[in-house]
């Protein structure tokens, strides 16, 4: 089991607090989180998170007023722009259902709280921002949601003729 630096044990519960900061922390969340740890905190660390270790993590749910002292535990602006890209994310894809807004009214005030606390230049958030945003699974739109509802149908070169 790898062990984090207190610096990456801090930008994990931020992401985590930010989660969780609209009561629930939905499958999409915790498989986007997962997906991130194993990509950012792993580093050349042959051993992986485990996911009971993870889930300890998460089940701290820890108050978005916490945000305060573990954004302080953040050594450097690396540090800072991975945390804010990891909890843009985050609250991304914590939309609970297509009628909600993109980004749900208490994970955006956590979020912007986080901001607050980060301090960084508002051409960095956007830059980071925007780095997220490419980052994210696409699974919004027509097309994606037609694509995952029509695979494993037959395909136009199957050999049985044109598709209608």
């Amino acid at each position: 089991m790898a062990e984090l630096t207190p610096a990456q044990a801090a930008l994990l519960r931020i992401v985590c607090t930010v989660a969780w900061a609209d009561g629930e922390c939905s499958r999409a969340e915790r498989e986007l989180l997962a997906e991130q740890v194993a990509n950012h905190l792993q580093g050349d660390s042959p051993d992986s998170l485990a996911e009971a270790q993870l889930e300890a993590f998460l089940a701290e749910r820890l108050p978005v007023a916490g945000l305060d002292d573990l954004v302080a535990q953040l050594p450097g602006s690396d540090d800072r722009q991975l945390a804010l890209k990891l909890s843009y994310m985050m609250v991304r894809v914590g939309r609970r259902s297509p009628a909600e807004p993109s980004i749900n009214a208490q994970e955006r005030v956590a979020y912007r709280h986080l901001v607050e606390l980060l301090g960084l230049a508002d051409v960095r958030i956007q830059e980071v921002e925007w780095a997220a945003e490419a980052d994210l699974p696409k699974k919004e739109g027509l097309a994606q949601l037609l694509a995952e509802l029509t695979a494993g149908w037959r395909t136009p070169d199957d050999g049985r003729g044109p598709v209608a």
